[in-house]
């Protein structure tokens, strides 16, 4: 019997052990479904370094809806810029543009619940600031540009670190009140990442604003490695190329979805430069930007990137490539991105008449992300809380059997 009431004893130490190793530990970030670009772009080996923590992003586009799953508790701070009576936090647009910010904010800073995505920087706070996209503008909201010009002064007075502008205009002209804006944002020490347009929507050349002087213009590559056509536009605007096919999204009203185009490509460039932001906070603006263009990699099937004094017009200074720019030194030289604008402005604004009002790009009907049924995704992935209750019940199985294994043989022996 001694023996007996030993053997439970022991027994029961080995289940307390067992099952206390069940409770879920705080892990490094891991991908979701589809995110097959954080693998291939070695984004999961920042993490181990750096997740975003304290840096705020902008996300100048249609509306955050802050109340989605994949987004709770990621909206900082946000403001209204259509002149429609807005928040920030509540999507406006159009229905082939209404999804984009809250699209773009989760490519960022998704939180990975459930289905979703886990964003670039996960732990960075994303700054909402909405504004109209795309054709249909009511009359009640005012300039498209003049609302890009507030948002971003917006943008930088809250904060922000790092400004998304995953949108454009159909033309690389930009107003003389950009100039001052911009100018604005570089003084403040923001880097500021723009898509250079998506061929699929017309653009012969990249957009305004990647077009401006010191902006990180942004096209798109395929899951291989190589240019994207639709999603990309040439220029000597074209700074890096990243992902632009197939990306896992939150979708505005609920559920996810996948996107496609430079509009999501842009995204992940931010998404790097928070987390290089938060890993060395002593970096500047025009730092980051080095580190990044300069550790580009060479596109599959592209012959060529840029040299100093020689843009490429195709794919910039190359692929991005997260980890390299990391760890890279910043450069000898770097180029200052409020010098650039200044001597841009010295030079083109001469009698140059007034940009002309046109409809903001953004997404068409091609773009508009298709609907993925979020619970055929998760299906295939076991929920943390089932896992560990399984592996819980398991280990108590085992030990049960292993006790009465043990009585049984005391009593043969016996």
């Amino acid at each position: 019997m001694r023996a007996a009431a030993r053997l439970a004893a022991v027994a029961l130490l080995v289940l307390g052990l067992v099952v206390g190793t069940t409770h879920p530990v705080i892990a490094a970030p891991k991908a979701g479904p589809g995110q097959w670009f954080i693998k291939d772009y070695g984004i999961d080996k920042l993490w181990k370094t750096s997740t975003g923590k304290g840096v705020k992003v902008a996300v100048i586009d249609s509306g955050v809806n802050a109340d989605h799953e994949d987004l709770g508790g990621v909206v900082g701070k946000s403001k209204d810029f259509s002149g429609l009576g807005k928040d920030g936090k509540t999507p406006i647009g159009g229905k082939t543009t209404i999804h984009h910010g809250t699209a773009v904010a989760g490519v960022i800073a998704g939180k990975g619940t459930g289905a979703g995505p886990i964003g670039v920087a996960p732990d960075a706070t994303i700054l909402s600031a909405s504004m109209w996209l795309g054709p249909d503008r009511p009359k009640e909201s005012g300039s498209t540009r003049e609302q890009a010009d507030k948002a971003i002064r917006w943008a930088v007075d809250s904060g922000a670190k790092v400004i998304n502008m995953s949108l454009g205009w159909d033309d690389p002209g930009w107003p003389e009140s950009w100039d001052k804006a911009f100018s604005y944002a570089y003084k403040k020490d923001v880097l500021v990442v723009a898509c250079v347009g998506n061929a699929s929507q017309g653009a012969t050349q990249a957009w305004s604003p990647s077009t401006v002087p010191g902006v990180i213009g942004v096209g798109g590559l395929d899951k291989k490695g190589k240019v994207l056509e639709d999603s990309t536009a040439p220029g000597t605007a074209v700074d890096l190329m990243g992902p632009a096919e197939d990306i896992p999204i939150p979708y505005y009203s609920g559920g996810y979805a996948e996107g496609q185009g430079c509009s999501f490509a842009s995204p992940i460039v931010s998404g790097v430069a928070a987390l290089i932001r938060a890993d060395d906070p002593k970096l500047s603006a025009d730092e980051v930007r080095a580190k990044l263009q300069s550790s580009a990699k060479p596109v599959s099937g592209h012959k060529g990137v840029s040299k100093k004094g020689d843009p490429d017009p195709i794919v910039g200074w190359g692929r991005l490539d997260p980890k390299a720019a990391l760890k890279a030194e910043v450069p000898a030289k770097v180029p200052s991105a409020e010098k650039q604008l200044e001597d841009w402005v010295k030079m083109h604004r001469r009698g140059e008449a007034e940009a002309k009002e046109t409809e903001t790009a953004s997404p068409d009907e091609s773009e508009s992300p298709q609907a993925v049924a979020p619970t055929d995704i998760a299906a295939s992935q076991p929920t943390p809380t089932l896992g560990f209750v399984a592996l819980g019940a398991g280990a108590l199985v085992s030990v049960v059997l292993m006790v009465a294994s043990l009585l049984s043989f005391a009593r043969r022996r016996r």
